[in-house]
């Protein structure tokens, strides 16, 4: 009988497994034609990959492809072990690969979590493969994909199971996540618990969990040794220009709604329908707590503890988004300015989908019982919702999911109107502009207009523009000199530069904040710019991309070197090539 249990639970396992890895498909088929969402990947963390990979084991800590040299710290990768992949395959190969170990690790640890607390392999698969098929950013590696598996090795911890084989588990998710980005969210939540268990004098009964957090804080320590160096100013170190960035707060109410009930960028969870449901049973579940059994009552409380601490989340980002704490935050400059403490929220993720599996576990065990008690009617009631349920949180994963959008790549081809990996990076045109130039891409520096450098630097050009969220200042206020006068234009663009500056882009007042991505047939006929070409001509900028006309080009002294566009039938932007001249 046991082993008829444990095979079916296996089965349930591994077909889940399955429907997980068929997301692999569409991206085999696809190729560099896949559909991926390029803010913050393919626009940042991805070259940061490429060129930790291209350094790495060589002992060089600055990149000369970017900025005219900006330091690994500027580009520090998310997931450091992720740098191996990127060192060893094609960077698009790197990035699927990265992707489905994600969701499959993600898969496993949600199936175990909700398999050890509500004992349903089907629930525990389904929640699983939805928290697996979020659109969730896969170039910051396990740090959210990989929550519910270090979950569960803490809780394995915890109970002092399987010490070894989880401390390797704890480790490897310290290699593969960010200790700014969500690390000390969880060493100092862990560490409140640590307190407690001192407090009730049970540290010894558990020390292997003690251990585990040890284990996290040094990899963590380890791999971002240097990053903490500079944050807290030791050693020779050359101010960042982080020091110059303004914080603005929100609006209080939108900040909460948009963590707690939609999701942001860094979290699509999408979660609407699992903060209604779960609501709605915890009301319900109030009033008949008292004919819960044992196990439904702990299922409850921790539904309502999982709630509340996700709700605590998304309060602390609001308030911490609050102009007031901006302000306090301005004033006290330094790391206090700089540390992202709300990032807190990106613990909900795995939270929600674990609440989830909470919901469908009371609705189910409420079905039976009123199966057993023989009442039609809430069984027909329990069922519906218990359907409604199931199908609306699946179909909500379904369409948000990166599987969804390259499905109707597949079916619609280039119609369909998203950006794809080759889109975006536009090999084919780079290609033909380097041999148009015929000159070996370090001896000269180049610019980008209407365009990510992001692109120009993927394809073997140095950039002295780029994306970088921590850079020397030197250079903010150097490169300020090309732009100056597009700055003067706009006040929200001076403001967007001096008081953020973490895209140091050539800016435009005409194509506005944000317009980096100008579709050819879509871009304006010409536009009037006015900039410093003697100040980027001294950094080593000796040709301009600009995906639209400028019109004052002779009025600037640069040429334009082809009056056919650089393009192919297919792409997205029509390139033109601009001469800054050698002098």
């Amino acid at each position: 009988m046991i082993n008829q249990i444990y095979k079916k639970e296996l089965l349930i396992f591994v077909i889940g497994l399955i429907i997980v890895m068929t997301a692999m498909l569409p991206y085999l088929i696809l190729g560099e034609n896949m559909i991926v969402f390029y803010p913050d990947q393919l626009d940042g963390e991805v070259l940061g990959y490429i060129l930790h990979a291209k350094y790495l084991f060589t002992g060089i800590d600055t990149y000369p492809e970017m900025m005219n040299g900006v330091s690994e710290n500027g580009l520090f990768p998310p997931a450091p072990l992720l740098v191996l992949l990127y060192k060893i395959l094609r960077p698009s190969i790197a990035f699927v690969c990265n992707q489905i170990f994600c969701m499959v690790i993600a898969y496993i640890g949600m199936y175990l979590c909700v398999k050890t607390v509500v004992n349903n392999s089907i629930i525990a698969a389904f929640c699983g493969i939805l928290f697996a098929y979020l659109p969730l950013l896969s170039v910051y590696g396990l740090c959210q994909y990989g929550l519910p598996l270090l979950s569960y090795a803490f809780y394995l911890l915890y109970k002092g199971k399987h010490k070894i084989v989880v401390l390797g588990v704890v480790v490897f998710y310290g290699f593969m996540s960010s200790l700014v980005l969500i690390g000390y969210g969880i060493l100092g939540f862990t560490a409140l618990y640590l307190l407690w268990l001192m407090k009730k004098k049970q540290i010894k009964s558990h020390k292997w969990f003690l251990i585990g957090w040890l284990s996290l804080l040094c990899v963590y320590l380890f791999v971002n040794n240097k990053l903490l160096l500079q944050i807290f100013g030791i050693g020779n170190q050359r101010p960042s220009h982080k020091e110059v960035i303004v914080r603005y707060g929100q609006n209080v109410i939108d900040a909460f709604r948009a963590v707690f009930y939609e999701g942001t960028i860094h979290t699509p969870t999408h979660q609407k329908g699992i903060v209604i449901v779960t609501i709605v049973i915890l009301v319900l579940g109030f009033y008949g707590y008292r004919r819960l059994n044992r196990q439904m009552c702990i299922i409850f409380r921790l539904l309502l503890i999982g709630f509340g601490f996700n709700l605590f989340c998304a309060l602390f980002y609001a308030f911490y988004q609050s102009n007031l704490i901006a302000d306090l935050r301005n004033q006290a400059g330094g790391v206090i300015k700089e540390f992202q403490a709300d990032r807190i929220y990106w613990l909900t993720t795995f939270v929600w989908y674990f609440l989830l599996a909470l919901d469908l576990c009371l609705i189910w065990e409420w079905i039976k019982g009123c199966v057993r008690n023989k009442k039609i009617v809430c069984i027909v009631v329990g069922s519906v919702f218990l359907s409604g349920v199931v199908f609306m949180s699946a179909a909500t994963v379904y369409y948000y999911s990166d599987f969804s959008k390259n499905l109707h790549r597949l079916q619609q081809g280039e119609s369909y109107p998203r950006i794809t990996w080759s889109d975006f990076y536009a090999p084919e045109i780079y290609a033909q502009i380097d041999s148009f130039i015929g000159r070996k891409k370090s001896s000269y520096r180049t610019l980008s207009l209407g365009i990510y450098p992001a692109i120009a630097l993927y394809n073997g050009f140095y950039c002295l523009d780029g994306y970088s969220n921590n850079y020397d200042l030197s250079y903010l206020y150097t490169f300020r000199n090309i732009i100056k006068g597009e700055l003067e234009k706009d006040e929200s663009l001076r403001k967007y530069y001096d008081e953020w500056g973490c895209r140091c882009y050539v800016l435009s007042a005409e194509l506005g904040i944000n317009n980096y991505l100008v579709h050819k047939s879509t871009c304006p006929k010409g536009i009037s710019l006015a900039l410093n070409i003697n100040a980027a001509k001294k950094l080593g900028a000796r040709y301009l991309f600009s995906a639209v006309k400028i019109s004052n080009a002779k009025e600037l002294g640069i040429t334009l070197l082809r009056e056919k566009p650089f393009e192919t039938p297919d792409s997205y932007y029509a390139i033109y090539l601009y001469g800054l001249g050698t002098t």
